[in-house]
């Protein structure tokens, strides 16, 4: 018996790492044009594909195009991530409450991830970017930002 998997057109934008044309509309800008927000929901325990777009080498090869980070035990992990500008950063909350990913600078705001659900920011450009869960200040994380090349 062959198992099917139903993907959104988000979560396939997602998981493949797209920018931010990649696939139009979910995107929503900051202020400061630092990150950019995509929103894509998951079945709960939907693991199937989680390897797409996960780590994927960055072109310079100095840093990865795209990661993931998993929410579990109320921690990020791994902590820190580096992506290369204009990467990406997955959150997948494995926990059963909501988490946010939450920049200290203001610069994005994932809102409020439910149990199974993923949400993404794309950063262009490069810095260190410490976020916190705003549910759960106690929840700290940092991404790293390199200068493609």
């Amino acid at each position: 018996m062959q198992a099917k998997t139903l993907f959104t057109v988000p979560v396939l934008c997602a998981l493949i790492g797209f920018g931010a044309g990649g696939c139009g509309g979910g995107g929503d800008e900051t202020s400061s044009s630092t990150a950019e927000s995509t929103d894509a929901t998951t079945e709960a325990g939907d693991d199937s594909n989680s390897n797409a777009g996960d780590n994927a080498p960055a072109p310079s090869g100095d840093a990865v195009r795209s990661a993931e980070v998993e929410i579990e035990d109320f921690s990020y992990r791994p902590d820190p991530v580096t992506i290369e500008e204009g990467g990406k950063v997955i959150w997948k909350n494995r926990d059963a409450v909501p988490h946010t990913a939450t920049a200290a600078d203001g610069s994005f705001d994932t809102g409020a991830i439910e149990e199974g659900k993923i949400k993404s920011e794309t950063f262009k450009q490069p810095g260190t970017y410490e976020y916190v869960c705003s549910i759960h200040p106690q929840m700290h994380g940092t991404v790293e930002v390199v200068a493609a090349g």
